[in-house]
């Protein structure tokens, strides 16, 4: 066994420790979670938060639009930005469960500490190409592997956690931004143009879930032409903004009714005027009726 291989697996132990449940576990440390799941899920509908997250057992399959990706451990996973996603895991089991470890994704540390590398090291070269999409995955490698373990070491003293798990947490993007991908991530991170013009669309999209949306109102917001926004929209987001707008809405609106919110209620609290037209494309979204949630879930 190699000196990464026992690492892993020492990294495996650790977060079996700190997963007692199935699904997600929070840590004290706020942003760093695991999960854990004991069968195989069924493909299903959610939104994928800005994350890092190192896939440590098994098989995950995500669906975004009309594309799949086949996730198999080890492997880390990024994600810039929240997307709509459809996911399944495939093959877990009692005995071997799928399991997972991630921190959450401060962008705004992440661009500051960009901001520290280029006044130390000067401008950053352009690589051959650049993958614009919001989610992208990666090798898992011993620069990564090691500060997720000291991650987990500090939990173990509440004061150490308080004081260490920060910068512990800067050095997992400080590792990403000078590994495999990071010049492809720092290329983006240093765009002013359409990266942070989509992240301000995907921003209107969730602060305004109450109201209707429609492609020349947010390419007016972010000060784009409909066909340019729409286009670098679709490329960074793997969806269209009128599809990405609607499965956030269905996803708000699911987790609305399982709270107790009535149906009628809640098709207005996520912009549906029409009670008919948002039963119907809930319905075809999570393939059951609003007025089914509770049973069905």
């Amino acid at each position: 066994m190699t000196y990464q291989q026992q690492k892993f697996e020492q990294l495996i132990q650790v977060v079996e420790q700190y997963t007692p449940h199935e699904g997600i576990n929070r840590t004290a440390v706020t942003s760093l979670g695991t999960y854990k799941m004991s069968s195989e899920l069924a493909r299903s509908p959610e939104i994928e938060t800005p994350a890092i997250v190192i896939l440590l057992r098994g098989t995950k399959v995500c669906y975004v639009a009309d594309e799949q990706y086949v996730y198999d451990g080890p492997k880390v996973l990024v994600g810039l930005y929240p997307v709509p996603v459809e996911t399944e895991i495939v093959g877990a089991t009692a005995a071997n469960p799928f399991l997972a470890v991630g921190i959450e994704m401060d962008m705004g540390r992440l661009a500051e500490l960009l901001l520290r590398i280029e006044h130390i090291e000067g401008s950053t070269p352009q690589p051959p190409s650049i993958d614009p999409s919001a989610k992208f995955s990666l090798a898992l490698s011993d620069q990564l592997l090691d500060p997720f373990l000291r991650l987990f070491d500090v939990l173990k003293h509440p004061r150490d956690a308080a004081i260490l798990s920060d910068a512990i947490i800067d050095e997992i993007y400080y590792r990403l931004l000078c590994g495999e991908r990071g010049g492809e991530l720092r290329i983006l991170l240093q765009q002013k143009g359409k990266i942070k013009r989509i992240s301000r669309a995907v921003e209107h999209i969730h602060t305004h879930l109450d109201q209707a949306v429609s492609v020349e109102e947010l390419a007016s917001v972010v000060h784009m032409s409909r066909t340019a926004f729409y286009t670098n929209f679709k490329e960074v987001m793997q969806l269209s903004p009128l599809q990405y707008a609607k499965s956030v809405k269905l996803l708000e609106a699911q987790r609305l009714i399982k709270s107790g919110k009535r149906v009628t209620e809640t098709s207005y609290l996520v912009g549906y005027n029409n009670l008919a037209q948002f039963s119907r494309e809930y319905k075809r979204q999570f393939g059951y009726a609003p007025s089914d949630t509770a049973t069905a879930v």
